[in-house]
């Protein structure tokens, strides 16, 4: 089987970069970084939590490529057969080798990715040791019955995974071959696997010594053929190269003359530009001087720089006329705005101290306001914590007088029930007397105890005990009456009762 099965690669990306044009950039990844796919497999991409499966159908620029942050190439053959080995006692001094055969098919590549299916071998020998009673086929066995602890394994394993197949994620695995190994059969396997792998190593390595071979001799001749192309390529060069030199000398000789001639003529044209430079110089000072002699006198009059104007001819006398005539009506008309301001000024300033005072006094009433307001509300608080105090005290008086009430309604109820259980209890106890036949005795009073028997008050519960006493001298019955029968003395009746102790008490 391969090496690498189901996964083949497995590629972790980096943030993708953006390439293409200064107004067309977008994120995209190379095309290395897709790997290849034979005919029988799939790539499946993580993009964040899902897994999409490709069947090669998608490009660098694409969107789930874009967002994937890992790929993944997924083998799907069909019957792939894997090979798992592992051992059970026999009834000798060593061990059978059982090799088992499973075809496996990828049946969902994304939940082969998601669940970390690398290792199928170890997944299958784990279902394989899971068999109940595998471990036993072999142990009352000797080593010449493996065909028999074959046969046995077989139809184990048949039956079993007919009822559980083995389980792996996204894969389907089919029972197949079984072989039983003894320990010599084995180690013959082992050797012949060690020899073939041997061999497929000097193979190698001879096939590598060829290729290395034929790659020297390859270099070598590249080699020879680059130097005789290097020689080549020198010849052309040189001549080139002397071609460019003799057009170089042209070139420069040409230049030289260009150079030359167009530094006389830029030294001749400096000379004539710093000569009409000086000129100019020279007029610009005698303006500025004129200027500065004109504006010293004149200043900033500006009938001065009109009579100015009139003496070099610029204006007329007409034009002086109107310019004096406008002037002096300006001037009388900034002597008007500036007392205008001025009167301004004062009343704004005279309004502004109005206003100051007037906002003094508003503050001092608006101060004096809110003091006598703080102090009718801490009256008004003072009130009402009064009030409220007075309601407090007012509630708990009548809280206390339904209690008291209460409490003595309650005192009065005990107080009628108790007395009306004492008449309960003196009426039993009559009963009982008089069904004992107590009242037949001359020596009893039946009156007086009758007559004894009325209300009783809350305050006579003390006198409960003497009451329990009687009542249970009266429901004694005769089998507790003292042993000593003959022993009582004279007067008592021969079940124990007495009479006169019962009037003493029933008195009480």
């Amino acid at each position: 089987m391969a090496e690498r099965y189901p996964l083949v690669e497995q590629r972790e990306y980096g943030r993708p970069e953006k390439r293409g044009g200064i107004l067309k950039k977008r994120a995209m990844r190379d095309d290395d970084e897709l790997p290849r796919l034979a005919a029988h497999q799939v790539r499946v991409f993580r993009v964040g939590e899902e897994y999409v499966e490709d069947q090669g159908q998608l490009g660098a620029d694409d969107p789930v490529v874009v967002g994937a942050s890992s790929v993944t190439v997924v083998d799907r053959r069909v019957e792939v057969p894997v090979l798992v080995e592992t051992r059970i006692p026999s009834a000798e001094a060593g061990e059978f080798t059982v090799r088992a055969w499973f075809y496996c098919t990828v049946t969902d590549p994304c939940a082969v990715v998601r669940d970390g299916v690398t290792d199928v071998e170890a997944l299958l020998l784990a279902h394989l040791r899971e068999v109940p009673g595998l471990t036993e086929d072999g142990s009352d066995l000797l080593f010449v019955d493996s065909a028999a602890v074959r046969a046995r394994i077989d139809a184990r394993l048949t039956a079993y995974h007919e009822m559980r197949p083995a389980v792996v994620s996204g894969m389907r695995a089919r029972h197949g071959l079984i072989e039983v190994l003894t320990p010599a059969e084995m180690s013959a396997i082992v050797e012949d696997m060690a020899r073939e792998r041997r061999e497929r190593e000097r193979d190698r390595q001879r096939e590598e010594l060829e290729q290395q071979a034929a790659l020297d001799r390859a270099l070598r001749e590249a080699e020879l053929e680059l130097k005789r192309e290097e020689i080549r390529n020198l010849k052309a060069l040189r001549m080139e190269r002397n071609r460019q030199e003799e057009e170089l000398d042209k070139e420069r000789n040409r230049q030289e003359f260009d150079t030359l001639r167009t530094r006389y003529e830029r030294l001749s044209g400096a000379e004539q530009q710093e000569h009409d430079l000086a000129l100019e110089g020279q007029r610009n000072r005698f303006t500025r001087a004129e200027l500065g002699q004109d504006f010293e006198l004149i200043g900033s009059d500006p009938l001065a720089a009109a009579f100015l104007a009139w003496r070099s001819g610029d204006i007329d006398a007409d034009e002086v006329f109107k310019r004096l005539h406008a002037a002096e009506k300006d001037r009388h008309t900034r002597q008007d705005d500036r007392l205008r301001f001025d009167r301004e000024e004062e009343l704004r300033r005279r309004t502004l101290d109005r206003d100051d005072h007037r906002w003094e006094v508003e503050r001092d009433d608006q101060r004096k306001e809110l003091q006598r307001r703080e102090q009718r509300d801490e009256a008004a608080a003072d009130r009402a914590e009064e009030a409220r105090r007075w309601d407090l005290d007012h509630e708990d008086r009548l809280r206390r007088r339904q209690e008291d009430r209460a409490d003595a309604e309650r005192l009065q109820r005990d107080e009628r029930e108790w007395a009306k259980e004492q008449l309960a209890a003196r009426a039993d106890l009559t009963r009982q007397a008089i069904d004992r036949g107590l009242f037949d005795s001359t020596a009893y009073d039946a009156g007086a105890f009758i007559n004894s028997v009325g209300d009783v008050s809350y305050n006579q519960r003390q006198r409960e005990a003497p009451a329990a006493d009687v009542k249970g001298e009266l429901h004694r019955s005769p089998r507790q009456a003292p042993k000593d029968a003959a022993a009582a003395p004279e007067g008592e009746d021969d079940d124990g009762f007495d009479p006169a102790n019962q009037e003493a008490h029933l008195g009480n």
